[in-house]
């Protein structure tokens, strides 16, 4: 029986694991926790009290302006 596209890409994604270096697995890992963090950020915004709301304008403020 042919295998699934879930089970041909898990054994691709093993190889490919496999095959990277630990710094750039480390690297990939970092960049998903903060994408995770951004869209728990995002996905919860309605729920952040003014103060939250404030920290967050005054650190991005200047990326979006500048």
């Amino acid at each position: 029986m042919p295998m699934s596209t879930v089970e041909r890409a898990s054994i691709g994604a093993r190889a490919r694991a496999e095959k990277l270096s630990p710094e750039r697995r480390k690297e990939i890992a970092q960049r998903a926790y903060l994408a995770s963090a951004v869209a728990a950020v995002v996905n919860r915004a309605p729920e952040l009290t003014t103060e939250q709301v404030a920290k967050l304008r005054a650190v991005f403020a200047p990326v979006v302006n500048g």
